[in-house]
């Protein structure tokens, strides 16, 4: 398993966590990112996205229910809300290319979700890629936005640095 990967599914796994209990809780993601043998700023970066996933989740919400309406979030299995959820934060706010992280979310959803739900997200994030890249889509964060700390960062500063230089 590559080490991005590995990181995307800690990252869904926190997600997943905050959802069930309605609340981004630091505690709680460190905890769950400590099961497995996952590095220091794997477990690091995993919390960073899924904290910056989490920060975003009603606008991301809110696409994701014009994109789909009879399936809105509310209506959608906690996992999949987690790997679209981690997936559209990353299309849009970092330089992964969109496709490589579509194909990512569709493994995270092959192995951790229903029979259906690989489909499901690869039609949501389909459609959000061409929505972003429809001349009406917003503009893209700033480098200084995507590069703005994490509480987890802040946290454990030999850890942001770690992080950072990865």
């Amino acid at each position: 398993m590559s080490k991005m990967r590995k990181v995307r599914e800690l990252a869904m796994q926190v997600l997943f966590l905050w959802d069930a209990n309605a609340q981004l809780d630091l505690a709680l993601g460190f905890q769950a990112t400590q099961i497995g043998d996952a590095d220091e700023v794997l477990r690091m970066r995993a919390l960073h996205m899924a904290e910056q996933a989490w920060s975003q989740k009603e606008a991301i919400d809110a696409q994701v229910e014009r994109i789909a309406p009879q399936w809105p979030p509310r209506r959608q299995p906690g996992v999949d809300r987690g790997i679209i959820r981690l997936a559209v934060w990353e299309m849009t706010h970092t330089p992964t290319p969109a496709k490589v992280v579509i194909d990512e979310a569709i493994e995270l959803a092959k192995e951790f979700s229903t029979e259906q739900s690989s489909a499901f997200v690869n039609g949501v994030l389909d459609a959000v890629l061409r929505e972003n890249q429809s001349p009406e889509a917003r503009a893209t964060p700033s480098a200084a936005e995507r590069a703005t700390p994490s509480a987890a960062e802040r946290a454990t500063p030999s850890a942001a640095a770690e992080t950072k230089q990865a």
